[in-house]
């Protein structure tokens, strides 16, 4: 019994595969960064951006810029940066890892799928170009600032904005120029 088991496992070899089942979230709406909310009125109504620090501490990304429609003084993109500074090459290596993680909280919390733009040797750009994403438009990159052979130091940015809000914000600068050209 042994030896005819042995020979069909021989001639006919029993394969396990396992596999990870990963699953396709659909992308959701950023309504919210850093405590910052999306659409609601800005604090400064003078201007169209300003710093703030927002309302969620975070270790990484201490200040961040905001930005507000033309007329209506709404939020719609948010700005923030980092810098890593030094002029060695792990620095550089220390942006990217904190890009990746970026990349990974913003594809499990929202399903945004980031795709890599740019990759060169003093800049790694992360973005998503999904035209399944109606909601969002996140850029992350990660950039050597300095001159020459030497950098001084390394600037991880993301930006996102919500598209709703741009075609807001479009709507309004539209309308601000008619208002020019009839004035003119």
């Amino acid at each position: 019994m042994k030896k005819l088991l042995i020979i069909l496992l021989l001639f006919f070899p029993v394969h396990s595969v396992w596999a990870e089942v990963i699953e396709e979230r659909q992308p959701e709406e950023i309504i919210e960064l850093f405590g910052i909310k999306f659409g609601e009125k800005c604090i400064d109504s003078m201007s169209d951006t300003y710093r703030t620090k927002g309302k969620v501490p975070n270790k990484l990304f201490k200040k961040h810029i905001v930005y507000c429609t033309s007329m209506t003084k709404r939020v719609w993109k948010i700005s923030t940066n980092t810098y890593f500074e030094s002029e060695k090459l792990d620095e550089f290596i220390m942006c990217r890892n904190s890009l990746r993680a970026l990349e990974k909280h913003f594809s499990e919390k929202y399903g945004v799928k980031l795709n890599i733009t740019t990759d060169r040797d003093y800049e790694y750009k992360v973005q998503n170009n999904d035209t399944s994403d109606m909601h969002n438009k996140v850029e992350i990159m990660c950039t050597k600032i300095g001159t020459g052979k030497r950098f001084s130091s390394v600037d991880l940015r993301l930006i996102v904005t919500n598209l709703k809000m741009i075609s807001e914000k479009k709507k309004e600068d539209l309308q601000i120029s008619i208002i020019d050209k009839k004035g003119i």
